[in-house]
């Protein structure tokens, strides 16, 4: 009987869906933000692309968000100040905490109280910022190349003598998760726990018709994460080491430090960060040159324009297809009118094919010059990892095609 009510409801919820896209291309001229067709999941720029020819900044009645896919406007709303990441401080809020109360998500609900400085707004965000990237120097990062490397051949040897292989599964997703691992210094014994956690959070981090069981994997992967990173701090106090987890520890700027639920986040926020830039852009990437033969292997016998193939990669299949901003307060822009609270939903997809800023954007071409992509953020939220994420698919690419 449970069964059959929860189907009920799944059928309610759809039926009220596709009520919103109807109405929906009732006052767009025909447009529509529809995640669940065809026509969007076999090619969503498409659909950006009609929304900003037909309004730069458009409401979409099915995600109760104004979608930005101008690059001008975009990159605007991601450096303002009149701009906020910050959910704690608007309506949202309150529904994000009763979703958590009612699930029993106590440490989800104390995190949330506590973000990292990805939700967070200056002058937080900026204090942090500052403090975490002593583990991002490019030195550092440089560093590690040798790791990475060694990390890639593992993964490819397991597969190597194999007919065929998953890149997403075999490659593309444990790479960042022991790279991460390793930045941090746990210990290799609990890799493969790590791992597993790693991807059971990202079951749930973003998705539409994400089931109850997978959102459920995602909340209890997030807690034991949370947990163990909190055992492995704690255990660290007084003996830091020199690994990432020991530069948090001892991070310091003008006597200021990042207390405890800081460096939970800030652990927590690499590992779901690394995860969708890597993974997506290893498969987005390789996807796409599957598609551009011609191009692949141009790319295979020249292994110096990776560099750049892999920001037209970025630029054309980005990892991340859109990020929230609020209206900071009533505000006045592009000469319509805002509430406090107001969300928008930068696209960053939409924005990497505005013709405005590349060329023939709808094209794929690793000898692009002047690449503008928004796909690691802009202003003071550009990625902090961003550079580590180029180094381990730049490897990952040139491994694969001396390989195969």
């Amino acid at each position: 009987m449970k069964s059959f009510f929860s189907k009920f409801k799944n059928l309610l919820l759809i039926g009220a869906y596709k009520t919103l896209v109807i109405f929906e291309k009732l006052t767009n001229k025909g447009i529509a933000l529809d995640f669940i067709s065809k026509d969007y999941i076999d090619n969503p720029y498409k659909t950006y692309n009609l929304m900003r020819s037909h309004k730069p900044i458009l409401f979409s009645q099915t995600t109760r968000l104004h979608w930005v896919t101008k690059m001008e406007f975009a990159q605007e709303m991601l450096r303002d100040k009149r701009f906020s990441v910050d959910d704690r401080k608007y309506p949202i809020a309150e529904k994000r905490r009763k979703e958590f109360k009612k699930a029993g998500r106590e440490i989800m609900l104390e995190q949330f109280e506590n973000p990292s400085m990805l939700k967070l707004d200056p002058p937080d965000h900026s204090r942090i910022r500052k403090l975490v990237q002593y583990g991002f120097t490019n030195r550092y990062i440089t560093s590690l190349e040798p790791e990475i490397k060694k990390i890639v051949e593992d993964c490819l040897d397991k597969v190597h003598n194999q007919d065929s292989f998953d890149l997403i599964e075999d490659l593309a997703k444990p790479l960042p998760a022991i790279v991460i691992a390793k930045m941090m210094g746990l210990p290799n014994e609990d890799l493969d726990q790590f791992q597993a956690w790693s991807e059971d959070l990202l079951v749930g981090v973003g998705g539409i018709g994400t089931s109850k069981e997978d959102i459920k994997k995602s909340g209890d992967a997030y807690e034991a994460l949370i947990r163990y990173f909190e055992e492995i701090i704690l255990s660290r106090k007084n003996s830091p080491g020199d690994d990432f987890i020991g530069k948090l520890i001892q991070a310091e700027e003008e006597g200021d430090k990042l207390n405890i639920k800081e460096m939970y986040g800030t652990c927590l926020l690499l590992l779901i960060a690394g995860h969708e830039t890597t993974t997506r852009l290893i498969g987005n990437g390789m996807f796409t040159l599957f598609n551009h033969q011609d191009q692949m292997m141009h790319l295979k016998n020249n292994y110096d324009l990776i560099p750049n193939a892999i920001e037209e990669m970025l630029r054309y299949e980005p990892p991340v297809h859109a990020t929230v901003r609020f209206a900071e307060n009533d505000m006045i822009y592009d000469g319509k009118t805002y509430k406090r609270g107001t969300p928008f939903a930068v696209s960053i997809a939409g924005a990497n094919r505005d013709p405005e800023a590349n060329a023939n954007p709808n094209e794929f071409d690793i000898l692009r010059e002047d690449i503008k992509h928004i796909s690691f953020g802009y202003g003071p939220h550009m990625c902090i990892g961003a550079s580590l994420a180029r180094i381990e698919s730049r490897i990952a690419f040139e491994s694969l095609f001396e390989r195969f």
